[in-house]
């Protein structure tokens, strides 16, 4: 099963755990479920908080996923540049004080990627200081990174009235070192000294990007405990 598909599968069952929650309480008695929102740097998406009423423990389960742009710059080359957010979390959670607080740990399924297309500057491109033509040519590589990631973290959950329940975490997730790669299509790959020069420029990219090893998390969940 592929990150994406496990993230689906992930949102499918806090889904379909919220259709089913006014009929909960019967079907695992002493457990609570609380379908979730959560809103955080990894994303939007839904969250499943599952409690033993008597014991000081709960899992979580959830997805997260979202895209943004930006411009970034490596060595001579400016990219555009489209981060894709998608993971699936799960996270066991102790709570030292029964409620409150709470010292979180688990594992992300890390979808997370980032593709870049290099930008022409007056019709040529800069590869390891050597501007070359882009007629007909383009440069564009990707980022990724490890496909599952311990996370680590502390929070708080805490009710509100009409049976909301509100939670903040603070946390990190344990990605590796992201991995870069570059290529070329067109013309522009026949050019001599071209693949030297793109191998170049890739190390150069993976060294911008070396110490990315940690994604700093922090999350705010809503959810509706019936």
């Amino acid at each position: 099963m592929t990150i994406k598909g496990a993230c689906g599968v992930a949102m499918v069952a806090v889904l379909a755990a919220g259709a089913a929650k006014p009929a909960a309480a019967d079907l695992i008695p002493g457990v609570s479920l609380t379908p979730e929102l959560s809103v955080s740097t990894l994303g939007i998406g839904p969250e499943l908080d599952v409690r033993p009423a008597v014991l000081p423990v709960g899992l979580r389960i959830g997805g997260n996923f979202f895209s943004l742009t930006r411009n970034i710059s490596s060595n001579d080359i400016e990219y555009h540049g489209k981060a894709d957010l998608q993971s699936g979390a799960f996270t066991a959670d102790w709570y030292p004080f029964l409620v409150g607080f709470r010292v979180s740990g688990g594992i992300r399924l890390n979808g997370n990627k980032a593709t870049v297309d290099a930008l022409p500057n007056n019709g040529t491109i800069t590869i390891n200081h050597v501007a070359y033509s882009t007629a007909g040519s383009s440069v564009n590589g990707q980022i990724t990174f490890r496909e599952v990631a311990p996370y680590a973290g502390v929070g708080y959950s805490g009710t509100l009235p009409f049976g909301l329940t509100l939670g903040f975490d603070l946390g990190a997730m344990f990605q590796g070192t992201p991995r870069a790669e570059l290529a070329a299509q067109g013309a522009i790959t026949q050019a001599p000294g071209f693949a030297a020069n793109l191998s170049q420029e890739t190390s150069s990219l993976q060294n911008k990007i070396k110490d990315f090893t940690v994604y700093p998390v922090a999350e705010i969940t809503m959810g509706w405990r019936f």
